[in-house]
């Protein structure tokens, strides 16, 4: 992104751009900058600097974010009534690894208060975990969960060092194809979430006849079944299933006694320990972007990331439709050409999955980030990718695969928050940063998510917003001030703090299923 814009009542990049972002609504025949305004304009739409011709360039952040579909006047409107994507749709992206940076100033003597599980993993949180299979034994965990957040006064006071009792439930199962890329892919966000270093207690449920058999997921020698309340040995799987125990009732009864007989003492007994914050695992996404996020909040939480990786931990970016436009960004600065291209290899695969449900990259637009002045998927990824700062891109991971590399990464999810949320959690982030414009209440299971919004009115108006990086565009701060609040909000949530979602009990979870239904 350029550096040291104009700020008034606009962004301006004069010597890169020919569109500016207006702060405030403007009203024709004013004039700002030199420019005169010709017609009415929203707060954080685009104002074209010249005259533009039909099929021009349009350049925002230096970027191209589209082409005109029709002559547009200096000081008018640039939106998508006259821009669209054009042929930047079927851009080829050749640089692999022409740019990768070089290492930023490292820093070792950041640390969180965490958990230390029996394999010696990091974890921020202490939950307990109930997960279910299949959609069959889905409705016996959320009853069991029912039965269990009647006296959730009295753990809270019994058992304080547990952060909560929560199930793991999703809506698929048999209608998958057996060992199709769709059943391994739920078959591993659910193995890793269960799996989870946030997670100080388990147990899975099943029905008993589903394709997803507990034993295909974890493996059978991973499984203990729970007949009595005893503790499971090691690192076993605790396994309870329906038709084995009797029935709805009598599974409730005894998934109910063993949380309150086993997992709840044994988890209230785990205590925070000091960890050095390169054992964190920073997840980032987007949820109702507006134009000035990429400026704002996006840029700040992309310095917070930078602060991480040089701290020698690991930061990503996921929502692969949220990069179209801008992959060329992320394939420059890649550590290798083979890094480079398996990000370009699902950039290919998501391109014919969209197609295959008669979509394209621009049906990730949604309401919100038009009305919020975004005109293409080219300029929201341009915000989308700013989230990852500056840093070399070490590794490229598929949905909910475990991240076993250090420093800035990328993981192939749906832009869809909850399913996109679920496979970054269930590759083992401990913390997430979650940017939005228009304001957004999500909230995941098993890690926090700190809220970061891209402008004031927001902030004032939504009490879930937690930082407010709209003083970047006020210009009360810059950036690196708000990235550097962002990245001690980090440290504080890995050490026990709460977001405003954990304390209202959002608990989000969505596997995407992108397998077919038989």
């Amino acid at each position: 992104m350029p550096s040291a814009p104009t700020r008034t009542h606009m962004i301006l990049y004069p010597t890169t751009d020919n569109v500016a972002i207006a702060l405030k609504p403007f009203e024709a025949n004013e004039t700002i900058e030199g420019i005169t305004i010709k017609e009415p304009i929203r707060a954080y739409h685009k104002i074209a600097l010249t005259d533009l011709a039909i099929d021009q360039a349009v350049y925002k952040y230096g970027q191209i974010i589209g082409y005109t579909t029709q002559p547009v006047a200096a000081g008018t409107a640039v939106h998508t009534h006259n821009l669209d994507m054009g042929r930047l749709m079927d851009a080829t992206i050749t640089d692999l690894a022409t740019a990768p940076p070089d290492p930023l100033p490292t820093i070792d003597d950041r640390y969180f208060l965490g958990y230390r599980d029996s394999r010696g993993r990091a974890g921020t949180r202490n939950y307990v975990l109930i997960g279910s299979t299949v959609d069959c034994s889905a409705r016996v965990v959320e009853m069991a969960l029912e039965e269990l957040n009647r006296k959730q006064e009295y753990y809270a006071r019994r058992y304080p060092n547990v952060d909560g009792v929560v199930g793991l439930t999703h809506d698929s199962g048999c209608g998958l194809v057996t060992m199709s890329q769709g059943h391994i892919q739920q078959n591993r966000t659910i193995q890793n979430l269960m799996d989870h270093p946030n997670v100080g207690g388990r147990v899975i449920v099943q029905l008993g006849c589903e394709k997803g058999q507990a034993a295909l997921i974890f493996g059978e020698d991973q499984l203990i079944q729970v007949k009595d309340c005893e503790t499971a040995p090691g690192n076993a799987m605790p396994l309870i299933t329906i038709q084995e125990t009797g029935g709805t009732w009598k599974t409730v009864d005894r998934i109910v006694a063993y949380v309150e007989e086993v997992l709840l003492p044994e988890v209230n007994a785990r205590r925070r320990t000091l960890i050095p914050a390169s054992e964190l695992i920073l997840a980032t996404q987007c949820g109702g972007s507006n134009a000035n996020s990429g400026f704002t909040a996006n840029a700040a939480i992309g310095y917070a990331s930078d602060l991480l990786v040089r701290c020698g931990g690991t930061s990503f970016i996921a929502e692969t439709t949220e990069t179209f436009g801008a992959g060329h960004l992320l394939t420059q600065r890649a550590k290798t050409p083979e890094i480079a291209q398996t990000y370009l290899d699902h950039i290919a695969t998501y391109r014919s999955y969209l197609a295959a449900g008669e979509g394209t990259p621009e049906n990730n637009l949604a309401y919100g980030n038009i009305e919020g002045g975004l005109s293409t998927i080219a300029e929201k990824a341009l915000g989308s990718v700013a989230k990852g700062g500056t840093t070399t891109l070490a590794w490229v991971n598929d949905y909910a695969e475990l991240i076993t590399e250090k420093g800035f990464g990328f993981m192939n999810t749906p832009a869809f928050d909850p399913a996109s949320c679920t496979g970054q959690t269930a590759g083992g982030a401990q913390v997430g940063v979650f940017s939005t414009g228009a304001g957004s209440c999500f909230g995941g299971i098993l890690t926090p998510w700190l809220k970061v919004v891209s402008n004031s009115d927001t902030f004032a108006r939504m009490e879930d917003m937690e930082v407010n990086a709209g003083t970047i565009a006020d210009g009360t701060e810059t950036f690196e001030d708000v990235g550097k609040l962002i990245f001690e909000y980090v440290l504080a949530l890995a050490s026990g703090s709460k977001t405003y979602s954990e304390k209202v009990g959002y608990s989000v979870v969505n596997i995407w299923n992108k397998g077919v239904t038989t």
